[in-house]
């Protein structure tokens, strides 16, 4: 490496930017680092919700809310208000996820 384009490693290429620890000293800070949040406030304490959300729905199994959207789907496509009806007492609550005679 020979001629006016050779350099070393302590010879950085003219025209080349600097690093920025090169240009600033690294800063360092003693606070935490600042959380992300959607509401005023630190984010710490949490707010309660009134209103149409604390409304007491019984706890259905995922395989028993998709047995009840099934049978409410699939009344409407077939015009079957009783088996619409039932996948609607289903997602409710109000009924066994199983029609009797159909395990």
């Amino acid at each position: 490496m020979s001629g006016a384009n050779a350099h070393t490693v302590d010879q950085p290429i003219s025209g080349a930017p600097k690093l920025p620890s090169e240009v600033v000293e690294p800063t360092r800070s003693n606070t935490a680092p600042q959380q992300g949040s959607t509401q005023p406030g630190s984010g710490s304490a949490v707010h309660e919700t009134t209103g149409a959300q604390s409304t007491e729905q019984p706890h259905l199994s995922f395989k028993e809310q998709v047995i009840g959207v099934a049978q409410k789907t699939r009344g409407t496509v077939l015009n079957k208000p009783d088996l619409k009806e039932h996948g609607e007492q289903v997602l409710a609550g109000n009924a066994p996820a199983v029609k009797p005679g159909h395990e």
